[in-house]
C-alpha cells in the first residue's frame, strides 16, 4: 500500500508546508496492552491487521516515519495525521482516523499538543 498514514504540516491559513507518508506492507500487532492476545502477524504472510488495544510501531530509523521540516521556519503551525486516508482497509467506522494538532516547531525541537480526533 503506497499510502497508509498521511503527515502534514500546515501554515496559519491552512496550506501546506510539509508532508510525509507512511507506505506499508504488512499490518500486525506489535504490542498489545497488558491482558490481550496478538491475533495478527506477518510470519508466513498470514493474515494483517490490527487488533483492538493493539499497536503497530515503527522504529524511528525506517524511511518514511517523519517529516522533513528543515526548511520550515521555527513557528506555531497545525499538525495533521491520517490514517488509512483513502479507506483502502476494512474498518466499522472511520471518523476517528485523523488527529489534528497544535505544532511548536524551534530551532532544536519540535512539541505537538492540544490533539483532536476526526475524520481524515
Amino acid at each position: 500500500m503506497e499510502v497508509f498514514a498521511t503527515f502534514d504540516i500546515l501554515d496559519s491559513a491552512g496550506h501546506r508546508i510539509a508532508e510525509g507518508h507512511k507506505a506499508s506492507f504488512c499490518l500486525e500487532d506489535n504490542t498489545c496492552l497488558s491482558g490481550i492476545d496478538k491475533k495478527y502477524s506477518c510470519k508466513n504472510y498470514g493474515d494483517q491487521g490490527v487488533s483492538v488495544n493493539c499497536s503497530d510501531i515503527y522504529q524511528y530509523n525506517i524511511d518514511c516515519q517523519w517529516v522533513d521540516v528543515t526548511d520550515v521556519a521555527p513557528g506555531e503551525y497545525t499538525f495533521k495525521v491520517a490514517v488509512n486516508p483513502h479507506a483502502r482497509v476494512a474498518e466499522q467506522q472511520y471518523h476517528n482516523n485523523a488527529a489534528t494538532c497544535q505544532l511548536r516547531l524551534s530551532d532544536s525541537y519540535a512539541s505537538v499538543f492540544g490533539c483532536t480526533l476526526g475524520r481524515p
